[in-house]
């Protein structure tokens, strides 16, 4: 394993990315990392939701991956001391600990922007639409934290891969278009039981 800022990546997260000419990072579901160099943050959201956070006057910024906006224990949110024990797969911890190490590495919260992708409809009309849950969560809590929302690409029935480089506040969008949605249903199911029974990360990857 290696260390990108302050926060441990495996070694199959980090690859070269030779059309982008620069070392980049795959979070998974319940990842989140922050960086102050050159590096490109890559993931792949169905329902999920990735908040690319920055601070637009030093470049120092990162990326999470939330399946869910909170887990609630008889109607009331949870929550953790020790966060190291309990993935950020919720929207509450992964937004809290993205931003902290923002912050933590010298960024300044009234430069904060903010890009969201993800949260759209893959599972069949027997599920919730968590999708719209997700951003409703991840609006709401933007906007209480007064932090800016520079673009916003969510919703919507296809799944979308995101390359993000914290440096420049550059985005790039793949929408995954001839990927099977049955596919991505079931992973997505099997990925929120394995949340609901773990007390760690799933190690999941979407796709390939």
């Amino acid at each position: 394993m290696v260390r990108i800022s302050d926060v441990t990546v495996k070694d199959e997260q980090l690859y070269w990315d030779h059309r982008f000419k620069r070392h980049a990072i795959k979070l998974l579901p319940g990842d989140f990392d922050v960086v102050d160099g050159d590096q490109m943050l890559v993931t792949v959201l169905g329902s999920c939701i990735a908040a690319c956070i920055r601070d637009n006057k030093n470049g120092i910024g990162g990326m999470n991956h939330f399946l869910l906006p909170t887990e609630k224990i008889n109607g009331r949110a949870k929550r953790y001391l020790d966060y190291e024990s309990e993935a950020t797969r919720y929207g509450d911890l992964a937004m809290e600990q993205l931003i902290n190490k923002i912050i933590a590495m010298g960024g300044k919260r009234e430069n904060l922007e903010a890009k969201i992708f993800g949260g759209a409809k893959m599972f069949t009309a027997s599920l919730s639409d968590i999708g719209s849950q997700n951003i409703a969560f991840v609006t709401e809590y933007l906007k209480i934290e007064k932090i800016l929302v520079a673009k916003n690409d969510t919703a919507g029935i296809n799944a979308r891969k995101v390359y993000y480089i914290p440096a420049t506040g550059d985005v790039f969008l793949k929408r995954i278009t001839r990927t099977n949605n049955n596919t991505i249903e079931l992973r997505e199911r099997r990925y929120m039981s394995e949340a609901n029974a773990a007390r760690t990360t799933a190690q999941i990857s979407f796709f390939d």
